[in-house]
């Protein structure tokens, strides 16, 4: 099902809709869905630092991974006292749209409309805004140490590569997602 689209001060707002049990539901970013999101969604990293989960979903749908479609639906969802779809019931939902879908488009659809949602949300600019100034940085040549060895430059230097591919893979993501270059 196709979001709905608003236009505020020739700014384009994505509202992603979902019907669960033939009710339509509509997302919301907000407190219940960023307080969700680290409930549920936050990920450990090595040093056992916690990411928030909103990013977590962020990032997820940025690179496709749908699994994060059902996580995303609870968070939006979350605003609801009474009568909030279960995350069995939503994914029963997103099963279903996918199961009609004749064009095998839906999956590709659905995560663009939940990231358009997501990176419109004006509760989260300024999250994603730094998230992308973040990557900005960790994208950009490391300092030479004095002390660096070849086998430390080579290190630095491939470090270097794949931090810079990887700012590159996610701002053509973004553009594929949004049709625009990221100006957070």
């Amino acid at each position: 099902m196709p979001g709905l689209f608003l236009i505020r001060n020739l700014e384009v707002l994505y509202m992603a809709h979902l019907t669960i049990d033939g009710k339509d539901y509509a997302a919301r970013c907000d407190f219940a869905f960023d307080r969700t999101a680290n409930e549920k969604y936050a990920k450990e990293d090595k040093n056992g630092d916690k990411s928030g989960g909103t990013l977590t979903i962020y990032n997820s749908l940025l690179n496709d991974d749908a699994v994060y479609l059902s996580a995303f639906w609870d968070c939006a969802l979350a605003h609801l006292k009474k009568g909030k779809p279960s995350v069995e019931q939503i994914e029963d939902a997103i099963a279903k749209i996918i199961e009609e879908d004749e064009t095998g488009n839906a999956v590709d659809e659905m995560v663009k409309e939940a990231f358009n949602t997501l990176d419109s949300a004006g509760f989260f600019k300024g999250k994603i805004r730094q998230q992308w100034k973040m990557m900005s940085k960790l994208a950009k040549p490391k300092k030479v140490s004095p002390n660096e060895t070849p086998e430390m430059e080579a290190k630095r230097l491939e470090e270097d590569e794949m931090n810079k591919d990887m700012l590159e893979t996610m701002e053509e993501a973004y553009k594929e997602k949004t049709g625009s270059t990221i100006s957070k």
